[in-house]
Parts: structure tokens; sequence; C-alpha cells
């Protein structure tokens, strides 16, 4: 520093043991800041900064950068700098953190206040992830009271996202955070298919949660009247159209979730039967009867399994797997509950049973399991074993103290403890270890103190009213670019999130770390089809090669990637990618049968959709124009695939290639 003091800035802080004095200061410390900050022209009082470079104990390198204009020179380049040498890195197969590297406009976002929503809109490139990342392990630093209780939860696109991200928060030391995608973001349930694009668009729609309301309130007292209960003692009940509405209306009133109101409707379904069987006894007209005597005859009843069935018929017990499969594998059941949806819309909804759940299909999932809540059961058998086992154990402690005073006891007849037996159980049981991520995990209901969605801008409506329901406080960070969303909802953030969202701060990433000029420069083209106004992200970085385009026989691809892998193999430690459309990845993929598993670790198959946030070191766009019908959709689904290379890109197509792409 410009004072002559000197600081060490790392992944964690560390103190000397005696003097306290500090010899690494976190990252995340306010004092750390300068060192993301400092420019030539506002060096916020710092004279050099270095980068130490280590492989395993050993240090590897070591770049300096003065801060001061004159070494600078007329420009403000600094020269040879670490984030360069990182940008130039071979990727692998899982992410690292960016601590050593944090940009300027990145430690803006990643120190951003937690009140509120943040949408951080950046291109192909600009560190979204990283940045995401960093904001969830600052913020869990600088609201540890609050976070390590409630937690942070991470979603992101798909499962082999999460894989590659998996490793970065661990490695700065925080483990209150739950990493999840739509896949598993309901628990016990693990969407394995995508739906196609204008299926998955009517599933996403805010109307659907009204649909789900309908389904819930068609399993609430769904019989007609008269309604006829005959007891196993041969006595009879009947229920007119009043009695059912009344039952109904009264339930409602109590707003809890369909299956957490049973043990309610149990209640108040044996005391209407045992009122009425008790009032008509031997007479012709209702009477009143004692409160009492209703009360002890309702729990007589609790035993006819008569009555239990006609309660399972009146109020099931539903989950949201049945309430959804009923709803979406039934045409006269979602026409009667979606009335807002036209005949082609239901069309594309009714699905069959052995399909398995689709991505779009876990919000309408979520929402029947808001509905409906849990079901009490189990919890209510749990209760009923944890009292009977807090019994014994009190039953034992108690043993325990008084063979303790039988042989301690002073002769003048006073006992030598002071220990009750609640006390001595209490001591005897394991406290729950388990992380405020495990906890959350486990629990359906929890909420989160902060939720960050990457990629968000491919949440439809109703996953984005899924994930409110996970964070009340509105406390979110939602990252993505808008040119790259694949869904016909994602035209702009406002359009995505208004309806839901009243208000949200917007920070930009502008430059562009991952991808080559190069390639950077054909993307552009493509972008300008998706959105004339917007601009590229600004790379910083050249590769010193171009895009290579080949028009091949279709019959040679295989053939093509074979050879280009294989010698990107052997040449490099980096990783390679084939990106083509869903319908060509089957045949595709024999182009590596019989290379070593070592080199298949750092190969990755994949379409332009299952490539959102990934990159690689050198790709093989294969077909970008196999779908002859383009849309905006098409276009982004091209911009992203184009922007997955750090260093090189090759294209090879035997159709012609897409408008966007005319004229290379």
């Amino acid at each position: 520093m410009d004072d002559d003091a000197e600081w060490f800035i790392g992944r964690m802080g560390l103190f000397d043991p005696e003097s306290r004095d500090p010899l690494l200061v976190d990252w995340r410390a306010p004092l750390s800041r300068a060192f993301y900050t400092a420019t030539p022209l506002h060096p916020d009082g710092v004279e050099v900064r270095s980068t130490i470079g280590t492989r395993g104990w050993r240090v590897s390198s070591v770049v300096g950068e003065e801060l001061s204009l004159s070494a600078a020179g007329d420009t403000g380049s600094m020269g040879p700098s670490a984030l360069m040498a990182a940008v130039s890195q071979h990727r692998t197969d899982r992410m690292s953190d960016i601590v050593a590297t944090i940009q300027g406009e990145q430690d803006r976002i990643i120190r951003a206040e937690l009140r509120g929503t943040l949408v951080v809109q950046g291109g192909p490139g600009t560190g979204k992830t990283a940045v995401a990342l960093h904001r969830a392990a600052y913020v869990l630093y600088e609201h540890r009271d609050r976070l390590s209780r409630e937690g942070v939860l991470i979603v992101g696109p798909n499962p082999d996202f999460l894989r590659y991200i998996s490793e970065v928060l661990p490695s700065l030391g925080e483990d209150s955070v739950v990493l999840t995608s739509l896949h598993t973001l309901l628990p016990g349930v693990v969407a394995q298919r995508e739906d196609e694009r204008d299926v998955a668009e009517v599933k996403g729609r805010l109307d659907l949660a009204k649909a789900v309301e309908n389904a819930v309130a068609r399993r609430e007292i769904p019989v007609r009247a008269p309604f006829t209960i005959t007891l196993e003692s041969d006595q009879t009940v009947v229920l007119d159209s009043r009695d059912l509405a009344g039952l109904r209306t009264r339930m409602r009133r109590t707003r809890k979730p369909h299956n957490e109101s049973r043990p309610t409707f149990e209640r108040v379904f044996r005391e209407l039967v045992a009122r009425r069987l008790l009032s008509i006894a031997g007479r012709s007209v209702e009477v009143d009867v004692d409160p009492d005597d209703v009360t002890d005859f309702a729990e007589e009843l609790a035993l006819d399994d008569r009555l239990a069935d006609a309660i399972d018929t009146l109020w099931p017990i539903v989950s949201p797997e049945e309430l959804i499969s009923g709803l979406l594998g039934d045409e006269k059941l979602l026409a009667a509950c979606a009335p807002m949806l036209d005949d082609r819309d239901r069309v594309l909804l009714v699905r069959t049973a052995d399909t398995g759940w689709s991505v779009s299909d876990v919000p309408l999932l979520d929402e029947a399991a808001a509905l409906l809540g849990e079901d009490p059961r189990p919890a209510m058998r749990a209760r009923a074993r944890e009292r009977a086992e807090r019994e014994r154990e009190l039953e034992y402690a108690q043993g325990v103290l008084d063979l303790y005073t039988d042989t301690t006891t002073d002769d003048d007849g006073s006992e030598g403890t002071g220990v009750t037996a609640e006390q001595l159980a209490a001591r005897q049981r394991h406290d729950d270890r388990a992380t405020v991520a495990e906890r959350a995990e486990g629990e359906s209901g929890w909420t989160y103190g902060h939720v960050i969605v990457d990629e968000a801008q491919e949440l439809t409506p109703l996953a984005l009213r899924a994930l409110l329901r996970r964070c009340p406080s509105r406390s979110f960070t939602l990252v993505g670019d808008i040119n790259q969303s694949s869904a016909a909802h994602g035209s702009d953030w406002d359009t995505l999130l208004r309806p839901q969202l009243r208000s949200y701060r917007r920070e930009e990433l502008t430059v562009n770390y991952r991808t080559p000029s190069e390639i950077m420069d054909l993307a552009a083209r493509v972008l300008a089809h998706i959105d004339p106004r917007q601009s590229a992200p600004t790379s910083i970085r050249s590769a010193g090669v171009g895009p290579e385009i080949r028009r091949v026989a279709y019959d040679t691809t295989v053939h093509e990637i074979r050879e280009r892998a294989g010698r990107f193999l052997d040449e490099s430690d980096g990783t390679f990618a084939i990106i083509a459309d869903a319908e060509l990845l089957p045949r595709l993929r024999t182009a590596t049968e019989g290379f070593p598993p070592s080199a298949l670790d750092r190969v990755w198959f994949g379409s332009p959709r299952d490539a959102k946030g990934l990159e690689f070191d050198e790709v093989v766009l294969v077909e970008p124009g196999w779908r002859s019908e383009r849309g905006v959709a098409e276009s982004r689904e091209l911009y992203v695939a184009l922007t997955r290379a750090t260093q090189r890109l090759t294209i090879l197509h035997s159709t012609p290639l897409p408008p966007e792409l005319a004229g290379v």
C-alpha cells in the first residue's frame, strides 16, 4: 500500500496464534476489496499487487502489477496479469474459483447488498456463474448469523452444470449451501426428460396454478348428495347437499393445505355423524345432545372401518404425483380444471402415465405440493414413537437414579445427587449434527435466506413462482443472459419477472473472459439476428486462429469428429465438446468408441440447451442448420453453441448453414 503496509489476501483468514496479528486476510473482508478494484486511474491506496500461483506446495508463479500511471504507460495497460494467465488455462470437468482474479465489475456485484432481488445480465463468458458462486460465499460471510441458520439455495439449469460447479463453494469453506436444479427441486421427484418447447411453454404459464388449485378442490368432498354411510353396527346416516356444503365450507375456512387438514376433517366428520346418530336415536326429529356424549361417541367411531372408508372418499389423502398425473391424464378433467386453455393447449398437455416426469412438470408438482401439504399421518406416528421412546428413557433414567440413591444415601438420609431423571435422559441423547444444507434438503417446506439462480432466463413463470415460495423475503440473485433464452416467455427480463416481482435491481457484466475475439465476432452475427439493439460482450483476448467452418459429407461426420477428438486428446490436457441437435447425438457418440476411459472423461456430448453454463477448450458444432424451422429460440441456441469454446471452434455441416451464418 502507499503507506508501506503489506497485506496477504487468501481464501480464508488466518491469524498468528500468539500475537493475533493477521497473516492472511479473507478475500471477502472489506480490507481486501482494494485488491480487486484498484486501477491506475483509481489505485485506492494500492501501489503494487501480486498474485502468487501454486502447484501443490510449490510456488509456480508470481505475477506483479504496479498501479501507478507511470508504470502502466500512457494507455493504462498493466501488461501480463494473473487474469490473462487464468483465462488462457485449459478447462477441466470441474469449475475452479476466481478468488485471485475477480474483476472490478464482478466485485461490485459479488458484494451488492443482500436485500431485494438483483438481476445480473451478462453475455457469454462474462463470468456470471463464477460471480453467482462467489456472491453466495460473500453473503454467507457478511450475513453469517442469519444465513447460517436459513442457508442459501443455488439453482442451476441441469445436473451436468451442478457437477461442474460442485467443488467451488467447498473450496471456499462454505457448507450452508444447497445445490439443485429444477430436476430435483421437489424432494422425492427426479425429472429425467425435457418436454418439447411448445409443451414446456404451456406447462410453465402462471395460469396453470389455478388449474392445479381447481384439481385440488375437486378432491374435497367430490361426491354428490345424498351420501349414505352405513356403520359396522348397521346404523345409517344420510348426508344431504346442505350437510356436504357445510362440511366443505368449514374445512376451507381453516386455510390449511388439503392433506394437513385431514385430521381436522376426521374429527369434525366423526362428531357430525355422532351427533346425528345421538339426536335421532328413537326419535323422528333431531334434538340437542350433550357435547360430552358427542365427544365420547366420536372417539368410539374412530375404530369403525366403514366410517374410515367414508372419510377416505370425502377427504382423501392425495400426493402431488397422483394429482398431476390425474390432471394431465384425463382430457375431461383437464378441460374442467383449466378453462383458460384452448383445445390445442390441452392436447399438448395430456400425457400418458408411463412417460415419467419432465422438468416442466416439476413446478406443477410443486404447486400441488404447496396446496396439498404433507400427509400428516407419518409425522403423527413418528411423534407417537418419539413420545414412547422419551417415556422409556425417563423410566430408565429414574431407575438409574433410584439405584444410585439406594447406594449413596448418607447416614443422615440426604441424597448425593441433584440431577433429575429428565436431565439425566437428556444427557444421553445425541445432538443433531446435520448441517443447515442437510436439514434443508430433507424438508420440503424449508425457506432459505437467499436464493441464487443461474441461467435464470430459462425460468418459466410457474418455475419462478416455485422458487419465490422458497424465499418469502424475495432475497434473490438472478443471473443469466436473456439473449440465450430458449423459452418463448424470455423475450426480456420485465416480461419474465414483473408479473411476480414488483421491483428488482439490475447489474450488467460486459467483459467476455472466455470466448476469443475471433469466435465472438462470429457469434455477434447471430446476436444481431436475435436483437439488433444488443451489443456482444467485449472479449479480452485473441486465440490467434479463427473458427473453422467445413462442409463435409454426412457419412463422414463421425470420422471427422473421431480424427479431431483423437488429435486434441493426444496434444492437450483440456476438454473437448461435440454439440449437436439431440436427434443427432446417438449417432455422433460412436465417434469416441474405443477411446481410453481417461480420455473419455475429457469429452462431452450434448445439445445447445445442455451446454448452457459450460465451457470447453475445443468445440465441434455439428449441423447447426439441421432443423429447417428457424425462429428466435433457434437463433438463441445457436448463439449458446458458438460461445462455449475457450480456444478453438469447428463447425461441420452437410446441410446448409442457418441464415444467421450465411455468407461466412
